[in-house]
Order: C-alpha cells, then sequence, then structure tokens
C-alpha cells in the first residue's frame, strides 16, 4: 500500500526533523524554500539562533545570550508556502529577542530590519523589510482574547522601552543604524546553506543534546560550524546530517581532514564544519 507507506514516511520524517504536523498534501514535506529574499532572511536568522554565550552574535545583546537561548523555547521549524514557521510556546517572548532595538552602548541588537506585521491570539507575523522574508512565531495553544494577547506582548517587548528607547521596530522604513550592516543579509555563496542548516537544525539541539554556534570569520579564515561532540558517534551522526543538508545545495563538496574536522566547500565561499572533541 504505497499511499500507507508514503504517510509512514512522512510521519518519520517529521518526527526526526522536528517538522510537527505536516500541513501539506504531498507525500514528502518541502523542507527549502526557492526564493532568495527568504533564503537570505532564513540564512541570517541560522546564524542569530546558532549562537552562544562563548560564540554570541553581533546582534546579541551585550552580556546577555537572548538570542542564544532560543533554542530551549523551539518546538519545530517548518516551511510554509511564502513563509516560515517556528512554533514554540512563547511566541510573544522571542518576537522581542529578535526585534531589533538600538542599545546606546552597544549599537544595533536583534535582527535589522525585522518589522512586525501583526499579532492575534496565537501568532506573531514578522516580515524583514530587506529581503522580503517572513516568518511566523506560532504558539502551542491560543490566548483566551486579544486582551490577553496584548498584555503578553506588551510585558514581553516593555524592555525595548526602558530608558526612553525607541524600539527601531517601529519604524516603518530601514533605520541608518540598521541599513549600516547591509552585508549580513546580502546573497552569497553560503546562503542556501545556512538556510538549509535552519531548517534541520532542531535534531542538533535535542536529538543530539548540542550547543552549535556558527562562528563568523575574516579574510584569511572561513564561517565555520563548531560543536561540542561527547563520543566519535555522536561526531559522526552530526557530520551525516550536516553533510546530507549540504548535499542538497548545488557545488558543495564535504571535504574529511580528520576524524573530528573537515572544511564544507560552497561555490565560491566556504564554511567549515569543526567539532571540538
Amino acid at each position: 500500500m504505497p499511499h500507507t507507506t508514503d504517510q509512514r514516511i512522512s510521519k518519520e520524517l517529521a518526527r526526526l526533523l522536528y517538522l510537527g504536523r505536516i500541513q501539506t498534501k504531498s507525500s514528502r514535506p518541502t523542507l527549502d524554500p526557492t526564493d532568495c529574499g527568504q533564503l537570505a532572511f532564513q540564512a541570517i536568522l541560522f546564524e542569530c539562533l546558532m549562537s552562544t554565550r562563548e560564540h554570541p552574535h553581533l546582534f546579541e545583546q551585550p552580556g546577555k545570550s537572548a538570542m542564544a537561548s532560543i533554542s530551549g523555547y523551539l518546538n519545530a521549524i517548518c516551511h510554509q508556502p511564502g513563509h516560515l514557521e517556528i512554533h514554540t510556546n512563547t511566541a510573544c517572548r522571542i518576537a522581542s529577542r529578535i526585534l531589533p532595538f538600538l542599545h546606546e552602548d552597544h549599537g544595533v541588537c536583534g535582527i535589522p530590519g525585522l518589522r512586525m506585521i501583526d499579532y492575534n491570539c496565537r501568532r506573531v507575523r514578522l516580515i524583514h523589510l530587506s529581503t522580503g522574508g517572513r516568518l511566523d512565531l506560532v504558539d502551542a495553544h491560543r490566548w483566551r482574547g486579544m486582551d490577553i494577547a496584548r498584555m503578553i506582548f506588551r510585558q514581553e517587548t516593555s524592555w525595548h522601552q526602558e530608558e526612553g528607547r525607541s524600539p527601531l521596530w517601529r519604524h516603518d522604513a530601514l533605520t541608518n543604524e540598521e541599513a549600516a550592516h547591509c552585508e549580513c543579509w546580502g546573497y552569497t555563496a553560503s546562503t542556501p546553506l545556512r538556510s538549509a542548516l535552519l531548517m534541520r537544525s532542531m535534531p542538533l539541539w535535542y536529538r543530539f543534546d548540542l550547543s552549535p554556534a556558527w562562528v563568523t570569520g575574516h579574510p584569511t579564515r572561513p564561517h565555520r560550524l563548531v560543536w561540542d561532540a561527547r563520543s566519535d558517534t555522536e561526531h559522526d551522526q552530526v557530520v551525516e546530517l550536516l553533510t546530507r543538508s549540504a548535499a542538497r545545495i548545488p557545488a558543495a563538496v564535504y571535504h574529511e581532514k580528520t576524524p573530528s574536522s573537515g572544511t564544507l566547500q560552497l561555490g565560491s565561499g566556504s564554511a567549515q564544519l569543526i567539532s571540538n572533541c
């Protein structure tokens, strides 16, 4: 019974990749978007979520790990036609940590150019001005009425306005402070890879119980993804997951260097996969 088999495979795939309930009629869920703007937005979102206290992102709040702790709140990451969905129990809290604000000492925190479209009793809808990328944060349970939803959202984002701050996400257009970081969402050779890794990142956090970090490189050293593996078997499983992701990207080649490291080359750009055993 092929139809029954396809359903079973789809459910197992959804379980392993933490896709939640597959909302598609096809036997295979679509993991990756094809729109360049959505890919570019998901690539920068990947970098922000793949950060740790030891390796904070450029847009992290100084002295905190707001974005680095988001992975602990996630239930599923799902591709939907025209947008990305992140399922969680704390949609408003996650929104408060990735929406941009201007820190007087550090500069822009959160994702520059990210804006709120609206929110309701279960969903916070966001858009990235420069790429057009869309993100919906979906709560596991619906709030009982918009009065409660508004109260929760105000509570979670109140610190954005402390000390007289004016939240950048209230501006209709990109501010000068945000525009100064335009290179962060530029489409590069590694953009499809970073987006693909975002869509397959849940097993890293939960199945393998890892805290991977995307470490920004410099002209003589490529960007790289680092993690602590507890065993050679675990390392091999993680590398298999990551290289299978890369295999879906044209011109991606994985080169084994040692049992605990390798280089993932992507077109004219490159990204290293390094395990700190």
